[in-house]
């Protein structure tokens, strides 16, 4: 029979491992985004699965899954960085790479929009080194921390707006081909152009645009980017920007 200072060593050593435990769990999901609200309903897929999970609030997303938003329905996420999405509904987003770290504040965040609509709210970047990318089929907006958004329509044509801050929008062509150096951040042009060599040897399929605070862009199925222009807050202000601009006044970053 165990006697009473056996019984509190054992409640001691339980108690010990259950909070590191809790505290590794906690730890893993530090690179997570966490879902913060959903209206309706939200399906998210793990890598190459045909089956998805419904989703709740407080659940976690990780690299490689992809969310699913039904009809009738919304999604905001945060990232452990305070940065903030939501999806629209019929939207789908994938996270190609979600990296944070605490002690340097470097963090690389690439998320693929495939359909639907989004909204980012994403806290300034600290480091030269750091990114945050939404790419869609034919075009990657990178931030340094703003606030916009992205539709995806049905046949693969995208719009971007900004609502503070800048944006710069270049297609997946030049992206892929070498990564932007954030050292030099891309200029201001007109529309699609030709970059003089050395910086690097293009062709004229290949552009970069910077997107200011109250302007838009839009891309066609064939990656052809329109000129930077103003939009009217008041004409563009529907039930989904309206939701969105409640949510940020709501939060901070």
């Amino acid at each position: 029979m165990l006697n009473r200072d056996t019984v509190v060593a054992f409640a001691v050593c339980f108690l010990t491992l259950f909070g590191q435990t809790g505290l590794m769990a906690s730890e893993s999901g530090g690179n997570d985004a966490v879902v913060v609200i959903i209206q309706g309903t939200a399906r998210i897929y793990a890598k190459e699965a045909t089956t998805g999970l419904l989703l709740k609030k407080g659940d976690r997303v990780t690299k490689d899954q992809e969310i699913a938003v039904a009809e009738r329905s919304r999604i905001e996420l945060k990232f452990p960085d305070g940065t903030e999405m939501r999806l629209s509904e019929k939207s789908r987003l994938k996270m190609n790479e979600l990296a944070f770290n605490k002690q340097t504040d470097r963090k690389n965040v690439k998320v693929g929009l495939s359909a639907g609509k989004l909204w980012a709210k994403v806290k300034k970047l600290i480091t030269p080194d750091s990114s945050v990318e939404v790419i869609t089929q034919n075009a990657v907006a990178g931030v340094r921390g703003t606030v916009y958004r992205i539709n995806v329509e049905d046949d693969k044509s995208a719009m971007v707006k900004v609502y503070d801050g800048s944006v710069y929008v270049s297609n997946p062509q030049r992206n892929a081909s070498k990564p932007i150096d954030k050292a030099i951040m891309p200029h201001e042009v007109s529309g699609p152009h030709e970059i003089p060599k050395p910086v690097h040897e293009v062709s004229m399929e290949e552009w970069t645009v910077i997107v200011k605070a109250m302007q838009q862009i839009t891309i066609s199925p064939q990656g052809v980017a329109s000129k930077p222009q103003d939009f009217d807050p008041k004409a563009d202000a529907d039930d989904w920007v309206i939701w969105n601009q409640e949510r940020d006044k709501e939060t901070s970053l």
